[in-house]
């Protein structure tokens, strides 16, 4: 396909926490799905995941606010909280690092009860990974 494609990034002083922390959460489950048969691109992974997060939780914004043209797409309609929970919970998958899954607990009381597990909306999602690996009660 032959058209100009546009490259936009996401910035300190234009955030998208939504978009660092989603990107964060694939590369933490790839870092799992590699760490037995290539262990040093598995750590390269949980390495870029980290920074990712912490990138998306010292800036936060809605990327499609800071990147107008993907609105027109994609445009966040549920905000970031709920990304910057599946970050943290397939984080602490990845690492078992209890500060992960308390902030993905602290993250999930604000994303009521979701319905659905979209691009857009990843409630569900935390929910089910955090019915999983605390089997609490709230999260089933």
């Amino acid at each position: 396909m032959r058209m100009q494609r546009p490259v936009y990034r996401i910035t300190a002083q234009r955030p998208g926490s939504d978009l660092a922390a989603e990107t964060a959460a694939a590369l933490a489950a790839a870092s799992l799905i590699f760490k037995k048969d290539n262990p040093s691109y598995a750590a390269k992974c949980l390495k870029h995941a980290k920074e990712l997060y912490n990138f998306a939780d010292k800036y936060r914004g809605v990327y499609s606010n800071s990147i107008p043209d993907a609105a027109i797409y994609y445009k966040s309609w549920s905000g970031y909280n709920d990304e910057l929970a599946w970050g943290a919970v397939w984080l602490y998958r990845a690492t078992q690092n209890k500060m992960y899954l308390n902030k993905a607990e602290q993250l999930s009381n604000s994303l009521g009860s979701p319905e659905e597990l979209s691009w857009d909306n990843k409630g569900s999602g935390v929910q089910v990974l955090l019915a999983a690996i605390t089997g609490k009660q709230v999260y089933k």
